[in-house]
């Protein structure tokens, strides 16, 4: 039932509203109202108990009908672009979307400040001219007010114009400039007949709105001028058709034409290869995103969900744990992109305990005999990754030293040598140091702990000219390579969001094993904090980081490794009393959410995973389509977020 938002008493009830209300209520129940006290009572639940939400998560979309609001001549009735519209000229396909979404639908009159605080998503649709109502309602400065402030404070603004003559232009444009947008007053993609392919849009860009489209219809469509921070999404001829903008917390939409409304959202007129209604289906989800990313957290069953789906894609691709894994050359399966994965699967493993994820993991360590790539010998940090896992198996297990073997030998040859400098690069921190810490945990060795320590510090103090951690500005250089004098094209230093994942994931997951007692947590909890302060600053508004932190430009959109191993250390922190849950919970929210809506597929594929590299322009482009060099450590990450996103309370 379309539900209306407002309080009935100020603002009037819609006749077609209150009989949908009585026209529920059956003659049984008529009959057994026997006085007028009973009366008031009904009449008072039917007023007070209609529920403005299903549930206080559930956004609420809604449709104008105040700038639009065209009568049918032969009826006398409100039509077009409504969603009681269930003519071609309706919504009412659009809103069966957005229901099965789990939204609600309500009809906007006048956007009132007050109205407009009650709904998550607003969608302005070709508002009138004199041609289409002899008095219209334009789009007036005190709407323009009230809308600027409602979308920015992370109100969901879309607007679907029109073609010249079809719309109203200058008062819409005075809306819309106010968010970089203004519709040109020109008619494109006109289509004779059923020449269908006159209005057909291909070759669509990496975008969410397109995920699984390759061909949409747009008949007769105004083009778009941008300035400020609004962004193409699809241009055609060096003209743009559809456009966005991130505004404050909101975000807005824009496009053109009325698009999907229920003439063109199916195949009533249109051939099969068009897929208008996929891409409606892609929009909603858009929109409903962004409320999702300023409000509530993912639940935890959608959690859980996301992270089995992305995992069994994975493993249904790679059923053989042993498969040598081949880009510009072959490699083992037991490097550090896997090693990363099993991480991932790990926690998974402990949150759903399936004993196929177990036996996955148990498998790969027998496959590789628990031996490391190149050895107990090797000092790289990415050869002992595996490690990792091979230890957890073992604390599931430990009348199986077998698991242990090696990767205790590797590192006690490390003990054995006064050599300190082996995490040259920031990466290996993560590859090495849990290593260290779960050792000294099983065997109570204080040993451990201390060169893991020293290592690090040598690091962060000693590399490069004067280590890799910025002391200014709290995040890390990548390596010696990266640190000053070398600038980003826009003057910043240059600080690359994976590799400043990889510290904070090593240093929760060092803490994890660490004894209470230990002299190291200091250092550790306050750089993780210092860490996070400097990191929050910098948080894309749609909720992830860019590949370069510092500069944007350079090679700048959404990415899921840094931004999933952030979300996974914040998060820990929270679960762990390190940092403030009231600050970082909205961070973290804002982070995951988007991981879930814009980065997994249908399919459980995981999009934005920038692939092996060690700064930003490395593995580009980076897109919800393009598939990395290696899937397997970017999910790895995407499942330790996931996990401590699971348990927070």
């Amino acid at each position: 039932m379309e539900c209306e938002r407002y309080n009935f008493f100020s603002y009037g009830i819609k006749s077609s509203f209150m009989f949908s209300i009585f026209e529920g209520i059956t003659g049984t129940i008529m009959k057994k109202i026997k006085s007028s006290r009973n009366l008031l009572v009904l009449i008072s639940v039917l007023f007070f108990a209609v529920p403005f939400r299903i549930t206080e998560a559930q956004p609420i979309v809604g449709l104008d009908n105040w700038f639009n609001r065209e009568t049918n001549a032969k009826t006398g009735k409100p039509f077009h672009y409504l969603w009681s519209d269930t003519e071609w000229s309706g919504y009412s396909r659009w809103g069966e979307i957005f229901k099965l979404k789990g939204a609600a639908l309500t009809t906007i009159e006048k956007p009132l400040a007050k109205v407009l605080s009650g709904i998550d998503v607003y969608i302005i649709v070709d508002p009138d001219s004199t041609t289409e109502s002899k008095s219209p309602n334009y789009i007036l400065p005190e709407d323009i007010r009230a809308i600027r402030k409602w979308v920015k404070k992370g109100g969901v603004l879309a607007v679907l114009a029109n073609d010249a003559p079809n719309c109203e232009f200058t008062h819409l444009n005075d809306l819309t400039s106010v968010f970089g947008m203004t519709f040109n007053h020109v008619t494109l993609h006109p289509v004779k007949g059923t020449e269908w392919e006159m209005g057909a849009c291909k070759n669509l860009p990496d975008h969410p709105l397109f995920r699984g489209v390759s061909k949409i219809y747009i008949k007769e469509v105004s083009d778009i001028n941008l300035s400020g921070n609004a962004k193409a999404i699809l241009t055609e001829n060096g003209k743009v058709l559809i456009a966005e903008n991130r505004y404050g917390k909101g975000y807005v939409f824009a496009i053109g034409d009325p698009w999907i409304y229920n003439e063109y959202i199916d195949h009533d007129r249109l051939t099969t290869d068009f897929e208008n209604r996929k891409a409606a289906e892609n929009l909603s989800d858009l929109l409903l995103g962004f409320v999702n990313n300023e409000k509530e957290p993912v639940s935890k069953e959608r959690t859980l969900s996301a992270m089995v789906l992305a995992n069994k894609y994975f493993m249904e691709k790679w059923p053989d744990v042993g498969k040598t894994i081949i880009t510009e050359r072959e490699r083992p399966s037991n490097i550090w992109t896997r090693g990363t994965y099993y991480e991932g699967l790990m926690a998974l493993y402990k949150l759903k305990p399936d004993p196929s994820y177990l036996n996955y993991a148990v498998s790969w360590g027998e496959f590789h005999k628990w031996g490391l790539r190149n050895g107990i010998k090797t000092r790289n940090g990415d050869d002992q990754c595996c490690g990792q896992t091979y230890i957890d198996l073992y604390l599931m297990d430990t009348s199986r030293e077998e698991r242990i073997r090696d990767i205790k030998a590797c590192i006690d040859n490390m003990l054995a040598t006064d050599k300190i400098d082996d995490w040259s690069w920031i990466d290996a921190i993560h590859m090495s140091m849990p290593v260290f810490a779960r050792l000294g945990y099983i065997y109570k060795d204080n040993r451990y702990f201390d060169r893991a320590h020293e290592m690090y510090i040598f690091t962060k103090q000693k590399h490069g000219t004067n280590g890799l951690y910025s002391t200014a500005d709290h995040l890390w250089w990548r390596d010696k390579d990266f640190d000053l004098p070398y600038t980003e094209p826009n003057g910043e230093d240059c600080y690359w969001s994976r590799g400043n994942g990889w510290v904070a994931a090593a240093l929760v997951r060092t803490l994890e094993f660490l004894p209470k007692e230990s002299p190291y947590t200091k250092e550790y909890v306050t750089t993780l904090k210092e860490m996070f302060e400097a990191l929050v600053k910098v948080q894309r508004d749609d909720g992830y980081w860019n590949v370069s932190l510092h500069d944007p430009g350079n090679f700048g959109g959404k990415e899921l490794t840094g931004t999933a191993m952030f979300t996974y250390a914040m998060a820990w922190s929270i679960n762990n009393g390190l940092v403030s849950r009231k600050k970082y919970l909205p961070v973290v929210t804002k982070a995951w959410n988007a991981l879930v809506t814009e980065s997994l597929h249908p399919n459980g594929f995981l999009g934005y995973v920038q692939g092996t590299g060690k700064e930003p322009k490395d593995s580009q482009p980076v897109g919800y389509n393009n598939v990395p060099n290696f899937e397997d450590f970017g999910l790895g990450c995407f499942l330790l977020a996931g996990a401590e996103m699971y348990k927070l309370k």
